[in-house]
């Protein structure tokens, strides 16, 4: 029984970590493919956010530039979409879906989403008490090796340990739908401001799937995290 109780593990961890290792290559792969096709509006993706912000946002939301490939994001705290130079620079359908589905974020702090912002409350709570789960770990493995008749307060310990790891997991599966809403949100603006055809539209939805999977392999690999198989993916 201990075997197949064994085997099951290995083969979920193996499962894991190819869907983990596939999503990525995927949205890699998917992305360059898309990058090398221009857009019929000859605009970058630096250009179409300033249109987004300018006509759709009232120029409430500012537009940032980093260093680095596939790093953008928004920060609520500073209304800020920022992109990377592989997007900023480039007038491609990609960068433009890419811009698109930052400013579905955006779109659902001004909307005031209450998904958006229960998340943001939650990651925030799951940063905090993050700190405690190792420190209650040493707790449990110090109380039963050395004082082993008061194991009891121990278990107590590595319950709370196993409650914070599994709270920062559901943040983290909470996190798929949210990414979705905003992938239909960029969607939406890309339709709405007629920046791409019907075939680019397409396009734009096959990358944002891609996109999507890599926070499902994002996923898996945070309940892997305590094995150590795999440093990219951030739990706290």
């Amino acid at each position: 029984m201990v075997y197949v109780l064994i085997g099951i593990v290995v083969l979920f961890l193996l499962f894991a970590l190819a869907i983990a290792t596939y999503a990525n290559a995927q949205l890699l792969d998917t992305f360059e493919q898309y990058n090398r096709i221009p857009c019929n509006k000859k605009v970058n993706g630096g250009q179409f956010a300033l249109f987004l912000t300018n006509n759709l946002f009232g120029g409430r939301i500012s537009v940032g530039r980093t260093k680095g490939y596939l790093n953008d994001g928004y920060s609520s705290k500073s209304k800020m979409v920022v992109l990377s130079e592989a997007t900023c620079d480039v007038a491609s359908v990609a960068a433009l879906t890419v811009v698109a589905h930052e400013f579905g974020h955006a779109s659902q702090d001004i909307s005031n989403s209450k998904k958006f912002k229960l998340n943001k409350i939650l990651t925030k709570v799951v940063r905090i008490i993050g700190y405690f789960m190792f420190p209650f770990a040493i707790v449990v493995l110090f109380l039963v090796l050395i004082f082993t008749e008061i194991y009891e307060i121990g278990l107590s310990f590595l319950v709370l340990s196993l409650a914070i790891f599994l709270f920062a997991l559901i943040v983290k599966l909470a996190c798929i739908p949210l990414e979705k809403d905003a992938s239909n949100r960029g969607l939406e603006m890309l339709k709405k401001t007629d920046t791409f055809d019907d075939e680019e539209l397409e396009m734009a939805r096959e990358l944002l799937k891609s996109a999507l999977l890599t926070y499902v392999g994002d996923f898996l690999r945070s309940i892997l995290w305590w094995t150590f198989l795999t440093r990219k993916s951030k739990l706290f």
